[in-house]
């Protein structure tokens, strides 16, 4: 199954959208998982996004705690 595409809207906004056209709206704060292991962040934890922010050559980064994460890091678990 193809991921879902996630687009920016605001600081506190993700929209989400399935492969069958289906949109959902995400708010901060929302979970995500990790997705591999990082300096500080463990493989199949799940942490809380803060803040969202597009980035020029990452597409989005999350703020978690202190530290800013490029989107990839992670997976959003939305129900449609």
């Amino acid at each position: 199954m193809d991921p879902p595409k996630i687009n920016y809207l605001n600081s506190n906004t993700l929209m989400v959208i399935n492969t069958a056209g289906k949109i959902r709206q995400l708010y901060t704060p929302f979970k995500v998982q990790v997705l591999k292991d990082t300096s500080s962040l463990k493989k199949n934890s799940w942490v809380i996004v803060e803040e969202i922010s597009p980035h020029d050559t990452l597409k989005l980064i999350y703020r978690i705690g202190t530290h800013w994460w490029q989107y990839d890091v992670f997976k959003i678990n939305v129900k449609f």
